[in-house]
């Protein structure tokens, strides 16, 4: 028997738990990393592979190959950790375009720069969130100094992980006045590849942040941050 054909085989005993077409996916996306001599082929067969669009392929050179596991998305994470970029997805939340900025440097020698996107008066960077190091959700999230915690809305606790178990309940004050929130905390949030481990967060009712996510002082305080209007990027130096 083949592995294809074990796939099938699996699928069929397991009454189709998950599409044969997601774990071939998972098995040609492993077996491209294996067998790929460089970071630069890989990503090359991943293009092909998904249909997506990928910009700034020049910034890699000479780039050792990346071994990959997981989920498509969390594979795509582990190709692209060694460098600043961004990804953009349709309105299915479907990756279709990643835009590779350049190769990330040493915290001592060069801050990470990563790029924003205006949303008023603030700027959002994007982010990787996960309630339990097993599911996780990415969004872009609001710079806010002004936050103590991280701000989540109430809709993303179940799919990052969480439940009403994981939470105290308490009133924090807000830009619209004082709320009632639930306040736990994430196992993990991921940023231009540096992670934050046990982020205090507060999850309020979606109406309350009309679709916004807050990246307040129990992520930002861990980095030094300047951030250049005119550029529309901000720089992140690791304390």
């Amino acid at each position: 028997m083949t592995i294809i054909d074990k796939l099938f085989f699996t699928v069929d005993r397991q009454k189709c738990l998950l599409p044969v077409t997601a774990l071939l996916t998972l098995f040609v996306m492993n077996v491209s990393a294996q067998e790929s001599d460089s970071l630069f082929q890989q990503i090359q067969t991943l293009q092909s592979q998904m249909a997506i669009q990928i910009i700034g392929m020049e910034r890699i050179q000479n780039e050792d190959k990346v071994m990959t596991s997981g989920n498509p998305e969390q594979q795509i994470q582990q190709l692209f950790a060694s460098f600043n970029h961004v990804v953009s997805r349709n309105a299915k939340g479907q990756i279709e375009r990643i835009v590779i900025i350049n190769k990330k440097q040493k915290q001592d020698e060069q801050g990470i720069v990563l790029p924003t996107n205006a949303q008023g008066s603030h700027r959002t960077v994007p982010v990787a969130i996960s309630g339990d190091g097993s599911l996780w959700q990415n969004l872009d999230m609001v710079i806010d100094t002004g936050a103590d915690l991280v701000v989540l809305p109430d809709s993303l606790i179940a799919q990052i992980g969480l439940d009403d178990s994981n939470f105290s309940h308490e009133k924090i004050q807000t830009a619209n006045g004082t709320v009632d929130a639930k306040i736990g905390k994430l196992k993990e949030l991921k940023i231009a590849g540096e992670t934050v481990e046990d982020v205090a967060t507060a999850f309020i009712p979606d109406a309350l942040l009309g679709k916004n996510s807050l990246l307040g002082m129990s992520v930002l305080s861990h980095f030094r941050i300047t951030i250049d209007d005119k550029m529309q990027t901000v720089t992140l130096f690791k304390k």
